[in-house]
């Protein structure tokens, strides 16, 4: 609740009018113009503002504004006499001056801390802040210093990222199956199908796709339920770490964790750990792990290695919650990936190297055939990300939507290491990304 000061403060903030009635072309028209936005997100990034300039005076710490209310800000600083004879001493009755950033590591540290804490004093007064304007603090000063200007004539903006689409996952696998299925057919021969298939006509073939393709969904609906339960599971951030991204995900919060609190130091240019202070007893269970783990093999590489041992406990209570596939209906997911991948694609693979070695192939009896093409579909229309149910999915859906996006652990259980930002946790985020690059490079480190 605002005080006497800090309510007159809002007041006064409130009824300051941007817009001069005298222009046609006023101060949001020219946000709209310059930023490309609506007019309704203007409106909102300059009543955004106002809660900025409401934070330089009443905060008792250095406030750094987000991307686009910082944008409003440069905007407002060039109006001068709005905003030197009017805004700053007559409503705001203090000078607030519009700093350049020098650059550099300490400066890009202090930065982030210090919007870390600008948040933290926006929800005190004002509750959870607008994530399409105040953005977490890796967007900040991340991908965000990346905007630059671009002329509308001579240039097309594509975004890299198009948008999502629910039947994504559906229509892909649709889309191998169909795929494959041209890849069967014969064009030499018209109505009937080559390879794997020749031996059976294409009416036949559609009919083992169809039925095939429904089975497999039969199966994936049953195997996937629970679709509902009497009420939502309270999940800690690890529970959520390996809901989101598994057990490699859960220990690498753990490590993340560590080095945020100060108990682990990062060495970028070793790529090792060091044990900065004693780890209090009650410290989570992963955590503990980890800094035992430290002791014996410093490097990233050993430390997920904990993740093949000491996270069953995670599993099994996200088991418990009918959140992960359990029993025979994860057996029977698995059970399919594995016929498919070393029946149907190691089939294929073998009749391709055959033929390329010159070694004539006598057609596999129909029966055969049409059994390994339908469970090769089925599994196909089986396959779950993550393994997890329904009832797991809206969960996880729930968590996105919901959770503390300026909060980073939790941040990180749903977005992995990409998301570190700020100080020490820079550092971390090059020792990660370090190692995802050698392990994608086949582990070699002589730079080949």
């Amino acid at each position: 609740m605002l005080d006497a000061f800090q309510s007159a403060l809002y007041q006064r903030l409130q009824a300051f009018e941007l817009d001069d009635p005298t222009h046609e072309f006023g101060f949001t028209r020219h946000l709209m113009k310059n930023q490309g936005w609506t007019q309704t997100y203007a409106q909102r990034a300059i009543a955004e503002y106002k809660k900025f300039a409401f934070l330089t005076v009443v905060a008792n710490h250095q406030v750094v504004p987000s991307d686009q209310v910082d944008q409003v800000w440069h905007a407002h600083v060039l109006l001068t006499q709005s905003y030197w004879e009017e805004f700053c001493p007559k409503v705001l009755r203090k000078k607030l001056h519009h700093h350049p950033a020098r650059g550099g590591r300490a400066e890009r540290a202090e930065f982030h801390h210090l919007y870390t804490q600008t948040i933290a004093s926006y929800r005190h007064f004002f509750g959870f802040p607008p994530t399409d304007i105040w953005s977490p603090p890796d967007l900040r000063f991340g991908a965000e210093l990346k905007m630059q200007r671009v002329n509308l004539t001579e240039h097309w903006v594509i975004p890299k990222r198009l948008p999502q689409l629910r039947l994504a996952q559906p229509l892909g696998a649709i889309a191998i199956i169909a795929f494959m299925t041209v890849g069967w057919v014969d064009a030499g021969q018209g109505s009937t199908l080559g390879g794997f298939g020749r031996d059976l006509t294409a009416n036949q073939f559609s009919t083992i796709f169809m039925v095939s393709i429904i089975l497999g969904l039969i199966l994936r609906y049953v195997i996937r339920m629970p679709s509902n339960q009497p009420q939502k599971p309270q999940l800690d951030v690890y529970q959520m770490a390996y809901f989101a991204g598994g057990s490699l995900r859960a220990v690498e919060l753990a490590i993340t964790q560590l080095v945020h609190q100060g108990y682990l130091h990062p060495n970028v240019r070793n790529q090792t750990f060091a044990i900065a202070k004693v780890l209090p007893p009650g410290a989570p269970y992963l955590e503990q792990q980890v800094i035992q783990r430290v002791q014996q093999t410093p490097t990233l590489k050993g430390l997920r290695q904990i993740s093949t041992q000491k996270t069953d406990f995670l599993k099994e209570r996200l088991e418990q919650e009918r959140l992960l596939m359990t029993g025979w209906a994860d057996s029977i997911r698995q059970s399919l990936g594995f016929f498919f991948l070393i029946t149907v694609l190691g089939g294929i693979w073998g009749q391709a190297l055959l033929s390329s070695l010159g070694i004539k192939i006598d057609a596999y009896p129909n029966i055969i055939t049409a059994l390994q093409q339908a469970i090769g579909i089925i599994t196909i229309c089986c396959i779950v990300p993550g393994g997890r149910t329904r009832w797991g999915s809206q969960i996880l859906a729930d968590i996105w939507k919901n959770h503390d996006v300026y909060d980073v652990p939790q941040r990180f259980a749903l977005h992995g290491y990409r998301v570190l930002s700020g100080g020490v946790l820079d550092d971390l985020k090059q020792i990660f990304k370090a190692e995802e690059e050698e392990a994608a490079s086949g582990g070699c480190g002589c730079g080949c």
